[in-house]
């Protein structure tokens, strides 16, 4: 299982700061402030937000936001009412979503940490950045309480807001304007508050972090440690039970790292499967085992490190896989791949090994040119290396079931079994129409009666007959083709069936060759 190690965050759109005191509610801080780099329209100036002569919804959503006024949200983004203080906060304005969770901490002052997000972001994303909001209020009106840092940082951000030169809107001649041009009116959210206020460069690092990566981690009023991250791709179960024990891992950056940008409080498990050296070399199942640990803590630490884009799942590297080139990655990135393949592989010339790969090959022809172990473990991890940066793709043996002569129904388009991965759950075969047989999968041998019906769930009726015609079959070889039929009906990888039936490759391998009437194999990448 490759996943997709793209983690920005592209539906959210901004980060605003509005309190409301005794004097009202007012915005005190926006990011991204500057038009100028966050959109194409040269007209506008550096600093200053926009505001359209009318507002169109069909505008691009974050020139959108610019065309809005403070004036017209901070009024909306505090609720007035003490009974949706300290709730989830969710505000739709026409294309854009406003999200937060407004807190008290004085009697008089409420605050809210508030994200913009694109109309129709994913309700988990959504609940997500509540969530945030509502962690960082927390935190925030803790150092409040010790040490009044909001009302010093406001009060901060505010005296910039006050010494900054207003622009005038009536300096606008409205008979001169078009819909692409814009008023100006004053803009508080200054590179220099974000330079000189703390508040203000925690939020603004929250969010670039959270855009980029999904992930932030920053240190509030230099004393509170705070880390969050959002999973857009997946809920955790998912992510958790779609690994599988035959497979395995790497990290996409040093260990020392990923260390460092973890919690003090982190699992040990977690801890443990981080400095393992070259993991990639066994299965998570093995894995769990040499560190000695129950199989669910690795499958969960696992997961973590991919919902934090810091490993990827993949297969552990035998001689028996087969690899080819990638299309995903563009040739004239190639020379930048080099520089880097230099300063790991300095004893292997880039080109020269990527073209071994341009048609399929199988890696023990490669690995039976070397002798030492050393430099076979030295190749793999260049294989690894590859694959880490898409530029090979691992081929896959999916094995099906032959449709019938008289039938012209195409294949099953391969796809990932939808059944979670567990000690408890590795023999099920995955398919409604053969969980009576799910116990019988794993080195059981079937009754007469159990094989027959077997038969006829997953062969047609010419099918069957061909099958008792053919000559010298003996039980042994009839047991194993009922044991595979639910897993080729279903079409899984060959790695796959060897786990879930407890079988060898070359099983396999006699198998189809002895039925290959009825079994077909098709490499292609998963």
């Amino acid at each position: 299982m490759i996943v997709d190690q793209t983690n920005r965050l592209d539906e959210l759109i901004s980060i605003i700061f509005v309190i409301c005191s005794d004097q009202g509610p007012k915005i005190v801080f926006r990011y991204p402030h500057d038009v100028d780099n966050r959109n194409e329209d040269s007209t506008c100036k550096t600093g200053v937000f926009k505001r359209k002569q009318s507002y169109r919804t069909d505008l691009d959503p974050i020139k959108y936001l610019d065309s809005l006024y403070d004036s017209c949200l901070q009024s909306l983004l505090v609720p007035r009412y003490p009974k949706f203080w300290d709730k989830p906060f969710n505000v739709e304005i026409d294309n854009l979503v406003f999200v937060g969770n407004p807190f008290q901490i004085e009697p008089d002052d409420i605050y809210n940490i508030v994200f913009v997000v694109m109309k129709g972001t994913s309700a988990s994303v959504i609940n997500s950045l509540i969530s945030l909001s509502t962690r960082m209020s927390i935190a925030f009106a803790h150092e409040e309480r010790t040490c009044k840092y909001i009302s010093k940082s406001v009060s901060e951000m505010l005296r910039h807001y006050n010494e900054d030169d207003v622009v005038k809107r009536d300096e606008v001649d409205p008979e001169n304007m078009d819909d692409d041009n814009i008023i100006v009116e004053h803009c508080p959210f200054s590179k220099m508050i974000e330079d000189e206020s703390t508040f203000a460069k925690t939020l603004k690092d929250v969010f670039d972090s959270i855009k980029e990566n999904c992930f932030a981690k920053v240190l509030i009023n230099h004393t509170i440690n705070f880390s969050f991250f959002i999973d857009k791709h997946t809920e955790r179960s998912d992510m958790v039970q779609s690994i599988a024990p035959f497979e395995s891992f790497v990290l996409l950056r040093d260990s020392t790292s990923i260390k460092n940008s973890l919690n003090s409080d982190s699992s040990p498990a977690l801890i443990k499967l981080i400095e393992l050296q070259r993991p990639y070399f066994r299965n998570i199942k093995d894995i769990a085992l040499q560190l000695e640990l129950e199989y669910e803590e690795v499958q969960e630490a696992v997961a973590a490190l991919v919902r934090w884009c810091k490993a990827l799942v993949l297969y552990p590297i035998v001689s028996t896989n087969e690899y080819m080139l990638s299309h995903v990655v563009s040739i004239s990135r190639y020379p930048e791949f080099q520089a880097q393949f230099a300063k790991e592989f300095p004893n292997f010339d880039f080109y020269t090994e990527l073209s071994k790969f341009s048609e399929r090959v199988n890696l023990s022809e490669i690995l039976d040119f070397f002798q030492d172990k050393e430099t076979i473990d030295s190749y793999k991890s260049m294989v690894v290396w590859f694959l880490r940066h898409q530029l090979l793709v691992q081929l896959f043996a999916h094995l099906y079931i032959k449709p019938p002569k008289d039938l012209g129904f195409p294949l099953k388009r391969p796809s990932r079994s939808s059944i979670p991965f567990s000690e408890d759950t590795c023999s099920d075969c995955g398919e409604e129409s053969c969980t009576d047989h799910a116990s019988l999968t794993r080195g059981v041998t079937l009754s007469d009666m159990e094989r027959e019906k077997m038969f006829h769930t997953y062969l047609s009726k010419s099918q069957v007959g061909r099958l008792k015609r053919m000559p010298d079959l003996n039980p042994t070889a009839l047991n194993d083709l009922a044991k595979v039929l639910p897993h080729a009906h279903a079409g899984r990888t060959i790695e796959e069936i060897l786990w879930r039936t407890n079988m060898q490759r070359s099983e396999i391998c006699d198998l189809t060759e002895t039925f290959n009437e009825f079994l077909i194999t098709i490499k292609h990448p998963q």
